[in-house]
């Protein structure tokens, strides 16, 4: 584990953090609004129910169909905003006159990156590696600095006046 002032270190010097998943390494996305926005997104998708600790086996199973997002949320958190999608140039061989005649054509394609690493979380690794992935990217994403900048712009919307003053306007007392 990580000493708090090493954190405290790479976040400053912004060194890269990265992520094993099967047998390739990912280099984490640095912190972003748009990303933060767009897990914010998904974590709402997750099912709204209050597990029993109890019966933390049957309540997980019985929850588990819902919670294919939780592969989405962590390829978001990792790729970032920005890669999530990308472009790809292919070539393709036409074929005429019986194959004799032979034509090169680039075309290119939109590459899912979010689905492909969505689908190697989901499969690839066990949920308690899912968990410490999840945990520690969340710890680098400057959610403080983020909620400081929520609460202090509502706070600022909070204290605008809503109605504008008219000068001619004046109550008096008693009336």
């Amino acid at each position: 584990m990580d000493s708090i002032e090493n954190k405290v270190a790479d976040t400053i010097l912004q060194k890269p953090f990265c992520v094993q998943i099967g047998e390739e390494t990912y280099k984490v996305a640095p912190p972003s609004i748009a990303t933060l926005i767009l897990a914010s997104e998904l974590i709402a998708q997750l099912p709204g129910l209050k597990l029993d600790s109890k019966q933390v086996m049957f309540e997980s199973l019985f929850v588990a169909k819902d919670c294919k997002v939780l592969g989405e949320i962590v390829a978001t958190l990792i790729l970032g905003a920005d890669n999530l999608t990308s472009e790809k140039e292919i070539i393709e061989v036409e074929k005429h006159c019986f194959g004799l005649i032979r034509k090169k054509k680039k075309r290119t394609v939109q590459v899912d990156n979010k689905a492909i690493l969505s689908d190697k979380v989901l499969k690839k690794i066990p949920p308690s590696k899912v968990n410490t992935i999840t945990i520690s990217i969340l710890n680098r994403m400057e959610i403080g600095d983020f909620f400081g900048l929520t609460a202090s712009l509502i706070e600022v919307n909070l204290i605008r006046p809503t109605k504008p003053m008219e000068e001619a306007e004046m109550i008096v007392s008693g009336q």
